[in-house]
Formats: structure tokens, sequence, C-alpha cells
């Protein structure tokens, strides 16, 4: 049987920021993941399925302006949320929680030692805090911690719903999705050099911006990751299957209007509001540092994009003909996780046979779930 067959959209056609990548960003990978493997989070394989995300790379591509300094901060955020993300996508919500706990303690004190025997995201939280501490503006500070305090618990409502296999409607999806893709702390640490009155910074034009970016990097990212999270049998918190079920759409024309949507509510109304925030004036070096708030957001919209397709995480090495063509070729659809698939010989061989197409989400899995054990691999 022939495998099925998607065309996603262009999200980014109309976007008028062009890719640009940090110079400083080889070597401040190499520092970066130095940091990332003293916690030994991985195994062999799945470390190199991990290299293969380029996450570091998401950083310089999205914080493409930014110096040695706040571009170290962003590539560790990066590496951190990647490790939250894979912590808890394979468990419940009461565990979960505990994570968060753990996660926000971290932040929020970094002066605390963290306890013997604790989840890694402890002392990888406790580090980053102390270093983001000593760097960050005050008003800058505030609006990371308070944002991620929400990304946080927000992650704990999505493992509750998962455990339930609910799903919300569109709207409802999107209140959560908003938070649970942690586009709104890593704004804030784009904005981590700044120091704009808080005024300015709730005016409802940026306000606005700062939503419908978040939102166009959460539409893409469903999109781009719906594949491997449907062969892992993660799909049900993703925009794809929540618009199938509220508009019974068939996937394609689902998809299709994902795309429509985000080029009408999204591109469309982030382009409106800065042309109506720059009509406003709040002194001239404020005015500036709007400027460059707004940059840092357009960047991250388009660094994402960019980075998807740059990496292995959700296109394996189809990435560049995915990026040129738009035409994805589906898996087959089933749940690692689940406890019959683990055992099943013949589910392992269908894991591993979608593994060697080179997708490094899907390898990082199944380190979890086939070979690691029910723990995980990235819970000590």
């Amino acid at each position: 049987m022939s495998a099925e067959i998607i065309r996603i959209p262009d999200f980014l056609r109309d976007w008028p920021w062009q890719r640009s990548i940090n110079p400083l960003y080889e070597q401040v990978r190499a520092d970066s993941e130095a940091w990332v493997r003293s916690f030994g989070l991985f195994t062999p394989k799945s470390q190199a399925a991990f290299d293969r995300c380029k996450i570091a790379k998401l950083a310089a591509l999205s914080y493409s302006y930014h110096d040695r300094t706040y571009l170290r901060l962003g590539t560790d955020l990066m590496y951190i949320l990647y490790v939250h993300d894979e912590q808890t996508d394979v468990e419940d919500g009461q565990t979960t929680r505990q994570l968060g706990d753990i996660f926000v303690d971290a932040l929020r004190n970094p002066d605390k030692p963290r306890p013997q025997g604790e989840a890694p995201i402890g002392e990888m939280g406790r580090q980053f805090s102390a270093r983001l501490h000593k760097a960050a503006t005050p008003t800058a500070l505030t609006h990371f911690l308070d944002e991620m305090e929400a990304y946080i618990y927000s992650v704990v409502d999505q493992s509750t719903e998962r455990q339930h296999n609910h799903i919300r409607s569109i709207a409802d999806y999107f209140a959560l999705r908003r938070l649970t893709g942690a586009a709104l702390p890593s704004f804030a640490l784009a904005e981590a050099g700044l120091h704009i009155p808080e005024d300015v910074f709730r005016h409802p034009l940026l306000t606005r911006m700062r939503e419908a970016a978040a939102i166009s990097l959460c539409v893409a990212n469903d999109v781009y990751s719906y594949n491997v999270e449907r062969a892992k049998g993660h799909a049900l918190h993703n925009l794809v299957p929540t618009v199938m079920h509220e508009k019974s759409l068939p996937l394609q024309s689902a998809i299709d209007w994902i795309g429509a949507w985000h080029d009408d509510h999204v591109v469309a109304e982030f382009l409106t509001y800065q042309t109506e925030l720059e009509k406003l004036t709040f002194g001239v070096d404020v005015d500036r540092q709007v400027r460059a708030y707004v940059h840092g957001l357009a960047c991250w919209v388009r660094g994402a994009d960019d980075w998807s397709f740059e990496c292995e995480r959700y296109f394996g090495r189809e990435a560049a003909r995915v990026r040129e063509e738009k035409v994805v070729k589906m898996f087959p659809a089933f749940d690692v996780g689940r406890a019959d698939v683990v055992e099943s010989e013949g589910e392992r061989g269908l894991v591993r046979e979608l593994v060697e197409k080179g997708v490094a989400g899907l390898e990082i899995e199944m380190q979890s779930a086939v070979v690691g054990g029910g723990g995980g691999v990235l819970v000590q």
C-alpha cells in the first residue's frame, strides 16, 4: 500500500523578514552542547538523534541579532525546553506537575541548592536562571519568569488531557496552545537586554503582535510535527486533529483550512498591527527598543520556520525536499508508548523502519519507549 501524501502550506510566503543566522552560532553551540552533555541525559544512540535535531541552530536562527551572552542564554533555554518537552510527553499529569514544581522552584530560586537525586531539570533550570539573573533587565526577567511558569503548568494541563483523550474546541485549543508552545518565554528572553516600560509593553497593539507571533509558531509547528506525533501516538494536542474534529474535515482539507486561517488571521494581522504601531511614539529611546522587540518577534517566527527544515526532527533526511516541494509522506499511525506495542516485535520493527528514515524526534522516543524501558532515558 502506498503512503498517504499531504501538502503543507507555505506559512511565511508573505513574511517580510528573511532568514538570518547569528555569526556566533558555532562557538556558542559548542559551549551549550557541552553543558547539556554534562547532565548525562541520553544514551549514546538517543544523543546522536538529539544532535540531529540541531537545537542550537534554532536559537541561532531566532536570536540572530544577539550578542554572545544572550545567544548562550537563548541556546541553553532551547535545550532546557527540549528536555522538558521530551520528559513530559510520556508522563501523566501528576508526574508532569511534580517535574513542573521542581522546574519553577529552580528558576525562581537560583541560589538554592538542588536536593540530591532530584530530576535533572532542577539543576539545569537553576544554573540557567543564575546566569539569566545576572544578564537580564529587571522587567525582562519578571516577564520571563512569569511566562515560563505559565508555560510549565500549561504542560500539566496538556498531560492531564492526554490521559483522558480530551479534544478541545479550536478556540479552547488556542487558549492552551499559546502557552504550551513556550513561545512567550522565548520572546521574553529576546527582550532580555531591553528596558521597555510596562505600559508600553502591555500596549494593545504590542500585545496583539506578541500573541500573533506566538500563534504563528504554534500553528506551523503543529502542521510540521503532526506526522511524527501521530506516529508516536502523541497527536491529540495538535491543531490538525482539532480542526478535523470540529470542522468534520479530512486531513488534507484541515491542513488547507489551517493555512488559509494563518494567512488571514495571523500574518495579515501582525503586519497590520506593525503598521499601526509605527504611527505611535513613546519617546526616541523607547521607540528604538520597541522596534528592536518587534524585530525580535518577527525573527522568531522566521527562525523557527527555517529551523524546521534545517534539522531532522520532523522530516528526517527529506527535510530539504519537503521545504522545496511542500509534500510530506505520512508514516503509519500508531502509539509506540503503549505497553502492547512495546511487547510486539512487529511493531518494534516498524518503529525501527521509521527511525531509519532519519526522523530524529521519533528516534529519541523509541529510545524511551522501546529500548529504555518505562521510565524513559531523560528522567534519571
